[in-house]
């Protein structure tokens, strides 16, 4: 399975690198690198931070951009947002696809999550 991480936080990226570690985990800090790797590969989950510093973006370019591109095929890809920044979370799945979920990141919710 392809699983692609937009984070920031070196705590968050090795949870997820460990948590799956049995497939195909692609992370990225940058919310401008995150577009091109969703511009041409197709991820079977997706988990997306917004809070990224200025220079890097935030989620909320990467939602622009699926909103934006609605034939990309990663608006079919299970879509996490696991931002703890509520306001910014919300403006970010008024974006994505219906099937998008808000999961504030919490090692033991995430932690229940099977790919």
């Amino acid at each position: 399975m392809k699983i692609f991480v937009l984070e920031d936080d070196d705590y968050r990226i090795n949870f997820f690198i460990e948590k799956f570690c049995d497939h195909n985990v692609i992370v990225t800090e940058n919310a401008y690198s995150a577009i091109e790797y969703l511009e041409h590969d197709e991820f079977d989950f997706i988990f997306l931070d917004h809070d990224l510093g200025e220079e890097n973006g935030s989620g909320l370019d990467v939602a622009e951009y699926l909103n934006d591109n609605p034939d990309n095929f990663n608006n079919y890809a299970n879509i996490v947002v696991h931002s703890w920044n509520v306001p910014a979370a919300n403006r970010m799945l008024a974006l994505l696809p219906n099937h998008t979920k808000h999961i504030p990141f919490d090692v033991v919710i995430l932690s229940e999550i099977e790919a």
